[in-house]
């Protein structure tokens, strides 16, 4: 029996090893996979319902868990695979074996482990990292605790040379991400400079301020609440605006915007209703049918601006500063004009 045992050991360490060798091999792949798989990508088919790229985003948020966590499992893999292949051919053929079995595993380790796996996992990132997520969440939370320690310990190392890493740097390399493919798809020819221009502009907006691109009070076209209402239709209709914000007593009390469809319709009605006698217009009240004015501040960024216009159905709005003085006034065809 201790024969049999000894015949059948070299045959275990080798499987062993070959097992090592496959494990580092599939965790250098993963870690290829994930880290060069477009997010984007990613999310379009997370959003089509598929859990492999759900489980591959949550990786990839934070990559310096992933990536040690995989590196470190990779790491113990081949140390342990060197080290079977070593005590495997020393104990036949002495340190010489072990030289030549460690320059060996080390070519080995070199080529099936980490240049072919990756090679191989990048010709299709998004598929590979899909397919490989289910398998390595489990393994990035066993590791979790040990990634844990030993970032702490790189963190004291980098602060003791006064560097600290900054959390907005991956919103801003994906920023820069997508601007470089965007002028990539511009100097290939599969985009237009007009479209790279206005997909640049968008990838802006978050940089601008409704102060920048706003009309300045002094170019806004107001109406007096307190005018004859003639005065008032005159002025609307001879106006190249469809909406005007409405003052009383002074232009910084703005009451209302009136728009002129609104007007037009209620002058129809007074004019020619069943009560409309060819007086009507004067009983005109243009604050009745005037919309309550939105007032946003100046230091708004266009992007927060856009969103807010588009979730109120909103068009106009007026610009106040930090004293609730009228600025002006933006719309959403001066920030459509930006992009």
């Amino acid at each position: 029996m201790p024969t049999e045992l000894s015949d059948a050991a070299p045959w275990a360490a080798a499987a062993a090893i070959l097992g090592l060798l496959l494990l580092s091999a599939f965790l250098s792949g993963s870690e290829s996979a994930l880290t060069a798989a477009s997010r984007s990508k990613l999310k379009a088919q997370a959003d089509r319902g598929s859990s492999g790229a759900v489980r591959a985003l949550a990786l990839t948020e934070d990559g310096a868990r992933m990536i040690g966590a995989l590196r470190l499992g990779a790491l113990v893999a081949n140390i342990g695979a060197v080290a079977l292949a070593v005590a495997l051919v020393s104990g036949k053929f002495g340190g010489a074996g072990a030289a030549l079995a460690a320059v060996g595993m080390a070519a080995a380790v070199l080529v099936l482990a980490e240049v072919l796996p990756r090679t191989w996992a990048i010709t299709d990132a998004e598929r590979t990292a899909i397919r490989v997520a289910p398998i390595i969440q489990p393994v990035v939370f066993a590791l979790a605790p040990v990634v844990a320690a030993v970032q702490a310990v790189v963190r004291g190392l980098l602060a003791l040379f006064g560097l600290r890493a900054d959390p907005e740097a991956q919103v801003m390399a994906l920023r820069d991400e997508i601007a470089g493919a965007i002028a990539l798809g511009h100097s290939g020819g599969a985009v237009e400079k007009e479209g790279r221009d206005r997909l640049l502009g968008v990838l802006d907006l978050a940089n601008r301020t409704v102060e920048e691109v706003m009309r300045h009070r002094s170019r806004v076209e107001m109406v007096d609440a307190d005018a004859d209402p003639g005065a008032i239709l005159t002025q609307c209709l001879a106006s190249p605006h469809t909406r005007l914000p409405i003052y009383r007593g002074d232009v910084e009390n703005i009451v209302g915007i009136i728009h002129a469809k609104d007007l037009l319709r209620e002058v129809d009605r007074l004019m020619r209703g069943a009560e409309g006698p060819p007086g009507a217009l004067a009983d005109l009240d243009i604050l009745k049918i005037a919309m309550p004015p939105y007032f946003v501040p100046e230091t708004t960024a266009l992007d927060e601006q856009m969103r807010q216009f588009l979730k109120r159905n909103a068009h106009f709005a007026l610009v106040v500063d930090e004293y609730g003085a009228l600025r002006g006034l933006i719309t959403l065809e001066d920030i459509l004009e930006e992009i």
